[in-house]
C-alpha cells in the first residue's frame, strides 16, 4: 500500500483524524532545525527513537507500523529503551484496505481484500533530549499519566537524582576534580534544587488565587506534590499547557503577551525573571507563560535569606538575561534609564526588557514559528519594531516612556488603533 494511504488510515485509526507525517532522517548538520509534528509515523523497519524525539513536539506521538508481530514489539522494547519516550499501545493490529474497499467490520484481515500491519504508538514524553540536558541544570521535566492527579497527561517537574546531577556536572566541566563535582551535586541535589521547586509550587498557588479568573488559565497550575521529610518538594505536578491551536497574528501574539505580564506583575505580585521564548507558549490560540522555578513577589526581600541571597546573586550574574542586557548596554543597543537599573538586580524591568525582545523577534524560538504569522516586512512587524527600538534607546534616558508592562500594552494598543485592527479574542482584561 502507498505510503500516503497508510498515513491516512494512521491518522483515522489511531490518531483521532490527526494529521501524521512520515518520520525522516535527521539531517547530517546536528545543528539543522528540524520542523516538528504533533504525529509521525514509520512504516517498516526499525524507527529511530533519536529522529522521532527530535521531530515530535513535546507530547507528540508516533505511530512505528511493520508487517511483522514479532518486529512490532520489537519496535516497542527499542523505542522503549529511548530516555524521553514512552511506550502507550502496542503492538496491535491496524488493518488497511485494498483499493475499492472500505473499513470492514472485525478484527481480522480479511484475505484478498484488507492487508494487516502491525503497530506500537509512543509518546515523546520527555522535554529535552538527552544530550542536551548537560547544557544546562535543570530538573527532570517529563510528561506522565498520573490518574489519582488527572485523567489527562501533566507535566511532573522532580529534583534530579545525585548520580544524574553529578554525571551532568561532569560533562559540562570534564577538567573539574571529581572531589568539587560531587560536593557541588550534593549541594544542587539537597539544597539548591529543592528549595527552587518548592518555590515554584508555592507561586502556582499564589497565582491561582491572585490573579483575575481570566488569566488563571494561562499559567500552569498546581495539581500534586511530593515533599521529602523535611517538608521541602522533591516532586511537582502541574497542568500541562500544551503548544498548539490556530496561529496568532504578530501583533495579537505582542499584545496578549504584554497583557499577561502586566496582569501576572500587578494582580499576581510575581516577577518571572526567566521570560525566554522558551518559556512562553501557545495554547488554544493564547499567549501563556510556564516555568516560574526563578520567580520572585514584587518586593521580596531575598536579604533574609543568606541562602535565597545568594543563590539570587549568582543567577542574577549568570542568567541568559542578564548576559544579554550586559551585552546590549555594552554595544550602545540599550540606553533606557528603567532597563539599565536592572543589571544584576531582582527587578520587574528584568521582564520588561525581554518582553521587548520577544514580540518583535518571536522567531528566536523555532518552535513558536508555526503558530505566529510573523512577516518581516510586514507593516505591524515594521511598527513593533521601532516600539522594541522606543523601550530600549528611549529618546529620553533618563524618563522613558515605558517603565511597565501596562505602558507597553498601551503602545501595543495605540498601534492597534492606527493600523484599525481588532484584537483575536476578548480578553477581559483585570
Amino acid at each position: 500500500m502507498a505510503a500516503p494511504a497508510v498515513l491516512a488510515a494512521v491518522s483515522k485509526r489511531r490518531l483521532n483524524g490527526q494529521p501524521a507525517a512520515p518520520l525522516r532522517p535527521l539531517p547530517a548538520d546536528p545543528a539543522a532545525k528540524v520542523p516538528q509534528a504533533d504525529a509521525r509515523v514509520s512504516i517498516g523497519g526499525l524507527p529511530d527513537p533519536d529522529a522521532a524525539f527530535r521531530q515530535l513536539r513535546w507530547g507528540g506521538r508516533l505511530v512505528a507500523l511493520t508487517r511483522s508481530e514479532t518486529a512490532a514489539r520489537h519496535a516497542g522494547d527499542h523505542l522503549g529503551r529511548y530516555r524521553g519516550l514512552s511506550v502507550e499501545a502496542g503492538p496491535y493490529r491496524l488493518r488497511t484496505p485494498r483499493r475499492g474497499f472500505g473499513w470492514l467490520p472485525g478484527a481480522a484481515c480479511v484475505p484478498g481484500i484488507s492487508r494487516g500491519w502491525h503497530g506500537v504508538t509512543a509518546r515523546r514524553t520527555g522535554l529535552v533530549a538527552a544530550d542536551e540536558v548537560a547544557q544546562r541544570f535543570t530538573f527532570d521535566v517529563r510528561l506522565e499519566r498520573v490518574p489519582s492527579v488527572s485523567d489527562e497527561h501533566v507535566v511532573a517537574k522532580t529534583v534530579p537524582t545525585y548520580r544524574q546531577t553529578v554525571q551532568r556536572l561532569r560533562e559540562r566541566f570534564p577538567d573539574a576534580k571529581e572531589s568539587v563535582l560531587m560536593d557541588r551535586a550534593g549541594k544542587l541535589v539537597k539544597r539548591v534544587f529543592p528549595v527552587f521547586l518548592t518555590r515554584e509550587a508555592a507561586f502556582l498557588q499564589l497565582l491561582q488565587r491572585d490573579m483575575p479568573e481570566g488569566y488563571r488559565h494561562r499559567v500552569p497550575r498546581a495539581l500534586a506534590i511530593e515533599r521529602s521529610p523535611d517538608g521541602t518538594v522533591q516532586k511537582l505536578f502541574m497542568s500541562w499547557l500544551r503548544l498548539g491551536g490556530d496561529p496568532l497574528s504578530h501583533l495579537d501574539f505582542a499584545e496578549q503577551s504584554a497583557d499577561l505580564l502586566r496582569v501576572l506583575h500587578d494582580f499576581g505580585g510575581v516577577i518571572h525573571l526567566d521570560l525566554r521564548l522558551d518559556n512562553m507558549v501557545i495554547h488554544d490560540g493564547e499567549v501563556c507563560f510556564v516555568d516560574f522555578g526563578s520567580a520572585v513577589r514584587v518586593g521580596e526581600d531575598l536579604d533574609r535569606s543568606p541562602m535565597l541571597k545568594g543563590l539570587f546573586h549568582e543567577m542574577m550574574q549568570t542568567s541568559q538575561i542578564q548576559r544579554t542586557l550586559g551585552k546590549m548596554k555594552d554595544q550602545g543597543h540599550l540606553t533606557s534609564g528603567t532597563l539599565l537599573a536592572a543589571e544584576g538586580r531582582v527587578d520587574k524591568a528584568v521582564d520588561l526588557f525581554y518582553l521587548a525582545l520577544q514580540i518583535s523577534r518571536p522567531y528566536w524560538n523555532p518552535d513558536l514559528v508555526a503558530f505566529i504569522d510573523y512577516d518581516e516586512t510586514s507593516e505591524e512587524t515594521r511598527r513593533l519594531k521601532r516600539l522594541t527600538d522606543a523601550i530600549l534607546r528611549p529618546p529620553n534616558v533618563a524618563n522613558p516612556d515605558f517603565n511597565s508592562a501596562a505602558d507597553v500594552l498601551a503602545g501595543v494598543a495605540r498601534i492597534r488603533e492606527r493600523m484599525g485592527t481588532n484584537p483575536a479574542f476578548d480578553r477581559g482584561r483585570g
